[in-house]
């Protein structure tokens, strides 16, 4: 199979031959092939021009992973076509303390039912610029993730993607935020988040530039971007000094400045030299888009014989390219006529739409989609005598003015310099010194470590059958599940069975057969494929495998179906609102842990396992979230002894005679038993017990079903000796320590002695 990377639609026509070689082989198949076939964590990055931004446009077409796609600012989200990580996960814009919460809102994390299902059933999350965004940032994430998902694993257990080049943009972090940070963070980059260093991840750096060809170009550009300047390499680069350079229009030069201010002076200045009257065209903001992913001037004021620059790629006819220069000829209402430089024909602008979106759940398919909240229409162009270094990120000119200089961040001048094809089309508006480039020590030398540890094919390889055998595994794990039953237990045990005695028992039986049927055969299945003889070679699409895994989901779904029902029905009458609401609570997450796995028993009882089907079927189930019949099984318990209930009016509506006492037995004979129906109905033990020696008297059941002939017969001659009220009592006590509390109730029941 093979993975094209192709694409070229945001870059100059000479690059696209570039492009074409971005096929099969090389760090972007190794790269894909970790994000499709393992769950590992990758930091993909790599110098200016390599080609991260088409490999995440191929992914996104290609991949069978369900992924949410994330950027730190409203433009990068734009740019990506995704959201910002704010807007997804719905946090404030504060500091977030690790295991405090968000600076003055520490209760503060709501996000909406459809993004909790989404943050529970996606397999994948990609964070663009990635190197703008800080280590709080993505502990946050993490702490969002864990609630939805797993909370013993980093991010919940998600895989992440990580996009970008640290030696570009760095995270934009306000004097006081900083010295708020500073007790918990080495730095204000990502790569120092608490919860990533626990999960770990690789690193593969993308080598083939493709926006520069002269190899000698390259080397002092790679020099630049580590900080390696020496004289030499000074010297190479002021010998483009040019003071007073001032080139005709005619000549497409751009020029790239340090700061807003100097960029808007050039423009409006050239701007205003034209003869003739502006026109202004004003964006057209139709639902909800913020001012802050705005990804053109609210307002675009030219003329005829400005210098325009194009800020996003053409249609399918591509006749212009994100960065590409012109020269407006004419302007109208609702369009612009601009001339490309080098080029006799005029292309004619209409305003294009940019779509701002929120993730969302597509009920009918279960697929994580995206939809249209807001759009932005405006010309797609902006003055272009002069940008900002900042917005000259990604873009590619032939020919450009560098005043770097006054760079005050790390990597400033990098991203100038490595804006130019050829060193050839590259003028100094001042010349640089050693000061002007800037480097982070910390940046350097996590690079220099994460780079020496990179992935080679034997090592994908190695994590794609150990991702296989990890799900398989997982399949039959019951450890979460144990935990939380037995956290429930303890819940039922302390706040109910005080009102409802039988059910401290009950749920003691249920805590051992989880941990007995359940948790310690899963932990049986997952030894025996851990250790299978040629590992996950030998047991892919194997008949072996295919029926240990029906068997091993018939049994579970056997011994799982009763703890299903037992949870269904916990008794919330315990008066105590505190008391109820945990153990609601428990219930509830024990409730959706264990029918989300006896949903993913059930679908692979008569499917074949697949690490591709199992994770689609995992993913479905998360996103289906409460609607997917939790409310109509998680029906309110009888009240006991009410013998009515409301109707729909609300009124107390009289159930049929003997209604309680035929649904014990309908219980019974469906084979669940007294002990259980109490719990279920949240009736004692004793009325249940009553309720079947009634059908007995009445015909309707055969009471060996209860007890049988040999021990009926023991118990009456034990209570028969008895010779007075103690006697009879402490024969009670000896035939319940030998027969247990229910023989006895049911032969009190049934014959009336020893009462």
């Amino acid at each position: 199979m093979e993975y094209d990377y192709t694409d070229g639609a945001d870059m100059a026509p000479q690059a696209c031959e570039h492009i074409a070689a971005m096929t099969v082989g090389g760090e972007m198949d190794l790269a894909f092939r970790i994000v499709e076939q393992t769950g590992a964590n990758l930091f993909l990055t790599g110098k200016a021009g390599t080609g991260k931004t088409t490999f995440l446009r191929r992914l996104r077409a290609t991949s069978r992973k369900r992924m949410v796609v994330l950027a730190p600012t409203g433009v990068a989200a734009i740019n990506a076509d995704g959201a910002t990580i704010h807007s997804f996960f719905h946090f404030p814009l504060t500091c977030y303390i690790p295991g405090q919460g968000f600076v003055g809102e520490e209760k503060y994390f709501k996000p909406s039912r459809s993004t909790r299902r989404i943050l529970a059933g996606m397999e994948l999350l990609v964070i663009d610029e990635i190197s703008m965004v800080r280590p709080d940032l993505m502990d946050a994430m993490d702490m969002a993730l864990r609630r939805f998902r797993d909370p013993s694993r980093p991010f919940g257990g998600v895989q992440l993607l990580l996009i970008g080049d640290l030696r570009q943009l760095s995270p934009v972090v306000r004097d006081a935020d900083r010295e708020l940070l500073r007790p918990y963070y080495k730095s204000p980059y990502f790569f120092d988040s608490h919860a990533l260093r626990e999960a770990g991840m690789l690193t593969i750096e993308l080598q083939t530039v493709f926006r520069q060809t002269d190899r000698d170009f390259v080397d002092m550009l790679n020099a630049v971007r580590d900080g390696n300047i020496d004289d030499t390499l000074l010297r190479k680069l002021n010998g483009r000094y040019r003071p007073g350079f001032d080139p005709a229009d005619e000549e497409g030069y751009i020029r790239l400045t340090t700061h807003n201010a100097r960029a808007a002076a050039v423009n409006e200045g050239k701007l205003a030299s034209l003869a003739g009257q502006p026109t202004v065209f004003r964006a057209r903001i139709e639902g909800k888009f913020p001012p802050s992913a705005y990804p053109a001037d609210e307002e675009v004021t030219l003329k005829v014989g400005a210098r325009v620059m194009f800020i996003r790629n053409d249609g399918p006819e591509r006749r212009f390219f994100n960065g590409m220069i012109g020269t407006v000829t004419s302007l109208s209402d609702g369009r612009v006529d601009v001339r490309p430089l080098g080029k006799d024909e005029e292309i004619c602008v209409e305003p294009a739409e940019w779509v701002n979106t929120r993730y969302d759940v597509d009920e009918a398919t279960q697929k994580i989609t995206q939809k249209e909240e807001g759009r932005f229409v405006q010309m797609p162009l902006r003055l272009a005598w002069a940008i900002t270094i900042h917005k000259s990120q990604g873009l590619t000119f032939d020919r450009a003015i560098i005043d770097a200089a006054s760079s005050f961040a790390p990597g400033q001048a990098y991203v100038a310099l490595s804006r130019c094809r050829s060193l050839d089309g590259l003028v100094l508006d001042t010349p640089l010194s050693d000061r002007s480039v800037i480097t982070d020590p910390g940046v350097t030398g996590f690079i220099r470590e994460a780079v020496a540890g990179t992935p080679d094919e034997a090592m994908a390889s190695r994590l794609a059958d150990e991702f296989y055998i990890r799900n398989l595994v997982e399949v039959f794990d019951f450890g979460r599940i144990r935990r939380e039953f037995d956290a429930l237990s303890r819940a039922v045990q302390e706040f109910v069975a005080p009102v409802h005695p039988e059910l401290f028992d009950v749920y003691g039986r249920a805590s051992k057969d989880m941990a007995d049927d359940l948790d310690a055969v899963g932990e049986r299945f997952g030894r025996i494929y851990a250790s299978y003889p040629g590992g996950a070679q030998a047991l892919k699409g194997s008949e072996e495998l295919r029926l240990k895994v029906r068997g091993g989901c018939a049994y579970f779904i056997e011994k799982l179906s009763p703890l299903l029902k037992l949870v269904q029905r916990v008794p919330s009458d315990i008066g105590n609102k505190n008391y109820r609401r945990r153990v609601e609570a428990a219930r509830d997450v024990a409730w959706e842990l264990m029918l989300a796995k006896y949903k993913v028993l059930t679908s692979l009882s008569d499917a074949d396992f697949s690490v591709e089907a199992y994770l689609d079927i995992k993913a479905r189930i998360a996103l289906q979230g409460d609607d997917s019949g939790i409310v109509e099984m998680r029906a309110k318990p009888d009240k006991p002894a009410s013998g009515s209930r409301k109707g729909e009016s609300g009124r107390k509506e009289k159930r049929p005679r003997g209604y309680s006492t035929f649904e014990s037995l309908r219980m019974f004979d469906d084979g669940t038993s007294p002990e259980d129906i109490a719990a279920l109905r949240g009736l004692a033990l004793s009325t249940v017990v009553g309720h079947l020696a009634e059908c007995v008297a009445l015909g309707r059941l055969d009471e060996s079903r209860l007890i049988d002939g040999d021990t009926c017969g023991e118990i009456g001659r034990m209570l028969d000796a008895a010779a007075d009220a103690d006697g009879r009592a402490a024969a009670l006590h000896e035939a319940e320590r030998r027969f247990g509390r229910l023989k006895v109730l049911v032969y009190r029941k049934i014959y009336g002695r020893g009462r």
